[in-house]
């Protein structure tokens, strides 16, 4: 009997170890997710945005208020077709969705002479990214034509 308790006590002190551990963890996901200030040039969205917006509603099956999203023009890397990020694997993103409503779109680049604010693609991309308010990719993408080039 005096061997089934010591079973029972350890597991119930590593539970709570693994608890403490994981709260502290906790905090610290918290810290890192705390969202940094836009990059870039404020941008007044162009006119194409509001069909944009209606057409990724429409797949989506998804309503929102576009008028909360502050875009913003992030200058692309000397060079490149993107700006620096940490959410693909190049490192570089031609738009970039932060929490709750900032959507950042890539300058002038080798091809696209504007940037990104002309490519309808990545502007409903970043769109479905606020509808959805997540920054992962669930089936809303596909079923939209906006996972994969």
């Amino acid at each position: 009997m005096r061997g089934r308790v010591l079973s029972c006590v350890l597991p119930v002190a590593a539970i709570a170890a693994a608890r403490a551990v994981v709260a502290m963890l906790g905090v610290a996901v918290v810290a890192c997710e705390v969202p940094t200030a836009p990059r870039g040039t404020a941008l007044t969205p162009p006119s194409d945005f509001s069909d944009w917006w209606k057409q990724v509603e429409a797949c989506s099956g998804i309503t929102g208020d576009q008028t909360r999203i502050s875009w913003y023009v992030v200058p692309c890397e000397a060079g490149e077709a993107g700006f620096k990020c940490d959410v693909t694997p190049d490192s570089l993103c031609a738009g970039e969705w932060r929490a709750p409503h900032d959507i950042q779109l890539g300058g002038p680049n080798r091809f696209f002479p504007v940037g990104y604010v002309d490519d309808e693609w990545t502007v409903k991309h970043e769109m479905l990214h606020d509808l959805l308010g997540r920054a992962d990719h669930p089936k809303e993408f596909e079923d939209c034509g906006l996972m994969r080039r």
